[in-house]
């Protein structure tokens, strides 16, 4: 249980990063296009902005989705290890 829970609290750490990265870029996206549109067409602006503020949206949903997956694991994890017995020293037994 314990390898999973690392390898899942990494999994999701790493998770973390790409969906708040993800959220950044698109949130310095949708700045920028409300001060200089791509095209003077006024139904392709509002096209490209839908696109980048619902990537943005998602982003975030996804960035909180998994950090609370996260905090569980971690939870998770205390709650197993702290039942655990402190490994004893046998190295120095012998001299």
């Amino acid at each position: 249980m314990l390898p999973f829970l690392f390898t899942a609290a990494g999994f999701l750490n790493l998770l973390f990063y790409i969906f708040a990265i993800g959220f950044v870029i698109s949130l310095l996206l949708e700045q920028y296009l409300k001060v200089r549109p791509l095209s003077p067409d006024t139904s392709m602006n509002e096209r490209n902005m839908f696109i980048v503020q619902s990537n943005r949206r998602y982003c975030w949903r996804q960035a909180w989705v998994t950090n609370i997956y996260w905090f569980l694991c971690n939870v998770g994890l205390y709650f197993i290890s702290r039942n655990m017995a402190t490994p004893t020293d046998n190295f120095w037994n012998g001299i």
